[in-house]
């Protein structure tokens, strides 16, 4: 099968493989918000790298397939901001009842309208937290939906395309391996440090810092680099997974050997799995729904704990949660996805039509 051809979702494990890292994050957050240990073989932060990598993959395919700066962010908001603004809505009026607050006093507080303006502004750490919402002592934490931190990295990360393609344009082929190759390599050595600071001081501001923008970028050009390189590894697929074997096992030796592999390591299996074989084309002959789950099962889970769902035990609790969320999510991209993502496409094909 040519790279053209792996492109099409039905003839690759993308779909298959989104799922399997949304779960990944929605088992982390279980236990930490519900305080389980259901075991996992896959950490949440492998499972956002690994969504930023295929963002990195097919962002930079989108944007070659479609060029020009104004079609492509029209693309992108249609994409992620209709779902993003209903789950951000929807936790901001009717999480009312869940307040100790009076509804006058939850809706007239300061702290209801910032955390509407943070969210909707993608700038979610300067409010997590609705007023009087999950306050007590069987909460984790009192935010809302501590999910949606990366959907401000995801921007910043999607507006870095055009300008690495305009200076693609300047180089040789080969510029895309030594141009991607230096923005990897950056963002790494940006890691270790953010990763170092944290380890002498144990200040949690340089572990939140370390995994912000500029410590994704590896993750989103690793991804970019194996779309670059398709044919590569499709061709030497083996002999790749060997080596990305080779570097998971020099991952164990230490926490930073650890930091310097991961984007590479992590991001080129979630790459390679993705785009190795088609046992995921029955799941892709459907919709996807993993970035609804993705963006609705954190407020799930808190209204699971504001409901005593954990005295159920581990797995009716998870097995709950996961249905209502998968159910919000189908309700979420039937009715705010779908329609977008007919629009986008209408948009796209006048922006054809008039060249």
């Amino acid at each position: 099968m040519t790279p053209a051809q792996k492109l099409h979702r039905e003839n690759n494990n993308m779909d298959a493989i989104r799922y399997v890292m949304a779960f990944s994050v929605v088992v982390a957050h279980f236990n930490e918000l519900c305080g389980f240990d259901i075991p996992w073989p896959i950490s949440s932060s492998t499972g956002v790298g690994g969504f930023f990598a295929l963002s990195g993959f097919l962002i930079l395919h989108s944007y070659r397939a479609n060029p020009g700066l104004r079609r492509f962010l029209t693309a992108r908001a249609l994409r992620i901001l209709p779902p993003y603004f209903l789950i951000v809505l929807l936790c901001a009026f009717l999480l009312a009842p869940v307040s100790d607050l009076t509804a006058a006093e939850y809706f007239g507080a300061a702290q209801w309208w910032r955390y509407l303006a943070a969210n909707l502004t993608f700038l979610n750490f300067l409010e997590p937290a609705l007023p009087g919402v999950f306050g007590g002592p069987e909460f984790a934490t009192d935010a809302v939906n501590g999910s949606l931190w990366t959907m401000k990295v995801e921007w910043c990360l999607y507006l870095t395309v055009p300008l690495a393609v305009w200076l693609l344009g300047r180089m040789r082929r080969a510029g895309e391996t030594r141009l991607f190759g230096w923005i990897i390599v950056g963002s790494t050595l940006y890691s270790l440090l953010f990763t170092w600071l944290w380890h002498t001081t144990e200040r949690e501001i340089y572990a939140v810092l370390g995994r912000q923008f500029f410590g994704q970028l590896s993750f989103f050009y690793v991804g970019a680099l194996a779309f670059t390189r398709l044919d590569t590894l499709l061709r030497r697929r083996w002999l790749i997974l060997a080596l990305l074997a080779a570097g998971w096992l020099l991952m164990q030796t230490g926490p930073y050997a650890r930091v310097a592999l991961r984007p590479v390591v992590e991001g080129g299996l979630v790459i390679w799995f993705s785009m190795t074989g088609s046992w995921g084309k029955y799941i892709s002959r459907h919709d996807n729904v993993s970035y609804d789950i993705y963006l609705f099962h954190f407020p799930v889970l808190q209204l699971a704990v504001w409901l005593g769902l954990p005295a159920w035990g581990q797995w009716p609790c998870l097995l709950a949660a996961v249905a209502v969320t998968v159910l919000l999510s189908l309700l979420s991209w039937n009715l705010v996805g779908r329609p977008a993502l007919l629009l986008r496409r209408r948009k796209q094909v006048i922006c054809k039509s008039k060249k």
